[in-house]
């Protein structure tokens, strides 16, 4: 019965018996077969035979929602029990963006390693929606991000944050703004975070090229909805896909770019002028996510504790 629900799983996940027989090492008659099998001892089809991609009937509906119900309830057995016979061994999978992974994880990660070297560690990457979607399906044990967070599924706790910049090529800056802008060095070593540092009025800078990040990032909807606190349209000359890039771009001169105060630090950069954004918007918190009535781990809680030691 064990194998009969994971032939049906992978039917479902591939949406094709001869994907799935293929990736199940099997023939495409054998696991017909076991699918029928399964169908004719509850009364139903399972799976829409004339639509490709496979889809499930309502029946179908069920008992795959059952189903995982019951890997999920074997799989926090399972985890629950490791933990408790030995807290050092095992996996974790944990999920964040380009930027998270680049520029915050990887000093937690070797403090980690160091201190749990038992513990295999999988990364992933990918935009705050698909995090979400990770978690939702159990594919990340923990997922990392800064935008919305859905309370009803996950828990969330506060493990990093950052600071938006906004980036301008020296000879793109207007004379009257030339006195607010700081040098690399000034922002990576915390003067914006000085009750002195200068704000930028953002509406100077309405008339040159912006470099953004394209309209399904959540970056980019935060710097939008910083430009509209000031009514400010900005001209769009780029839109790019990756946070980093976008910064490249701007050190050629190419336009004005929002970035990190955590990137500024890793590249002094004297190409550009940096500007503290007058808006709440501009601080990011980054969160760690569970999943709620999920088993939490000790691995698990460690990992997110390691963030304290930054």
């Amino acid at each position: 019965m064990e194998t009969d629900m994971a032939y049906i799983c992978e039917v479902y996940r591939t949406g094709s018996f001869s994907q799935a027989a293929r990736n199940l090492f099997m023939t495409q008659p054998a696991l017909s077969i076991a699918v029928k099998r399964v169908e004719e001892a509850i009364g139903a089809p399972l799976f829409e035979r004339s639509t490709q991609p496979l889809a499930l009937t309502e029946a179908g509906k069920i008992y795959l929602r059952r189903l995982m119900e019951i890997k999920c309830i074997e799989e926090e057995m399972d985890r629950e029990l490791k933990d408790y016979l030995n807290a050092d061994t095992g996996e974790l999978t944990i999920g964040g963006s380009q930027y998270f992974n680049a520029y915050i994880l990887p000093p937690v990660l070797h403090r980690y390693n160091l201190s749990h070297p038992g513990i295999r560690l999988n990364i992933l990457e990918d935009n705050s929606k698909i995090i979400d979607r990770w978690m939702a399906e159990r594919t990340l044990d923990i997922g990392f991000h800064s935008a919305e967070i859905d309370t009803s599924r996950f828990h969330s706790q506060a493990v990093a944050k950052d600071e938006i910049l906004l980036a301008i090529p020296r000879p793109l800056v207007p004379a009257a703004a030339l006195s607010a802008g700081l040098t690399a060095r000034q922002a990576a070593t915390g003067l914006t975070r000085e009750a002195c540092c200068p704000l930028a009025d953002i509406s100077l800078f309405s008339g040159l090229p912006f470099l953004l990040l394209s309209e399904s990032n959540q970056f980019r909807q935060r710097c939008i909805a910083i430009c509209q606190e000031k009514n400010l349209q900005p001209t769009v000359r780029f839109c790019i896909e990756q946070l980093e890039t976008s910064w490249h771009f701007a050190r050629q001169g190419l336009g004005a770019a929002f970035i990190t105060n955590l990137m500024i630090a890793r590249a002094m950069d004297e190409s550009l002028l940096y500007y503290k954004l007058d808006s709440p918007l501009a601080q990011r918190t980054f969160h760690a996510l569970t999943r709620k009535q999920a088993f939490i781990s000790r691995s698990m809680k460690d990992f997110i504790r390691s963030f304290s030691q930054n």
